[in-house]
């Protein structure tokens, strides 16, 4: 029960980090069509939710450069997110 609760948590907060790194652009971008519901960004909500977060909870044990640069690599996935809403909003405008 405890392992799920920690599991869920650090979804949130890995969710809730990619939403603060991006500056906002994923939530301009929901403002539009529904891209973020589109099975394939949900999809890659959910690879970052569960392996990037739990990479990112040892990191934050470990410190140091090692959660620099997890963090970097969060920021990395998460312009990767922004670029697949924005070329699922094209798609969606040429359609």
């Amino acid at each position: 029960m405890e392992e799920k609760l920690i599991q869920r948590l650090e979804s949130a907060v890995a969710r809730l980090e990619s939403l603060s790194l991006s500056g906002g652009a994923a939530s301009a971008a929901a403002s539009g069509d529904d891209v973020p519901l589109d099975p394939s960004i949900l999809a890659y909500e959910d690879l970052i939710r569960q392996y990037l977060g739990r990479v990112l909870a040892a990191a934050e044990k470990i410190g140091g450069l090692v959660l620099d640069v997890t963090k970097v690599l969060q920021q990395a996935f998460a312009v990767q997110k922004d670029l697949l809403i924005q070329v699922k909003q094209t798609k969606l405008n040429f359609s």
